[in-house]
């Protein structure tokens, strides 16, 4: 009974010591999911991807960055990589943000649309250049 303190004493440290961790800047936690599929975003673009956003179909909120990084190599998928993401297994609509080339310049959206993944089916969305109209 001389001990009863010390399980408030611990939980109490162990409070303290992971109220600590991390910054202002941290990005949230990877979520973790009922159904999990994979989204495979391969850039054959002449610039970087800077954005990857997925929503469910239907919706209109694109919600985070799918990188989920502050990093400015990690939250990037240069040209000829490619990035695995972790979604729930359902319908999405993709955005991809990205440059032009690999110098700073303008913004470019891509767009792919209802897109089906499952546990055993991942989405894989190949980003290319637009090609010319040969007319």
């Amino acid at each position: 009974m001389k001990h009863r303190w010390f399980p408030v004493f611990a939980l109490t440290v162990i409070a303290w010591s992971l109220s600590g961790c991390g910054d202002g800047d941290s990005v949230a936690p990877e979520p973790t999911f009922d159904n999990p599929s994979t989204l495979r975003v391969v850039n054959r673009l002449a610039g970087p991807v800077l954005f990857v956003y997925a929503k469910p179909c239907g919706t209109q909120d694109w919600g985070g960055d799918l990188f989920r990084s502050n990093d400015p190599i990690e939250g990037t998928l240069q040209p000829g990589n490619s990035k695995d993401f972790t979604v729930e297994a359902g319908c999405y609509d993709l955005q991809a943000v990205h440059l032009e080339t690999t110098e700073p310049g303008p913004l470019i959206e891509k767009f792919s649309f209802n897109q089906a993944a499952s546990p055993v089916t991942p989405i894989i969305w190949t980003l290319e250049e637009e090609s010319a109209d040969p007319t």
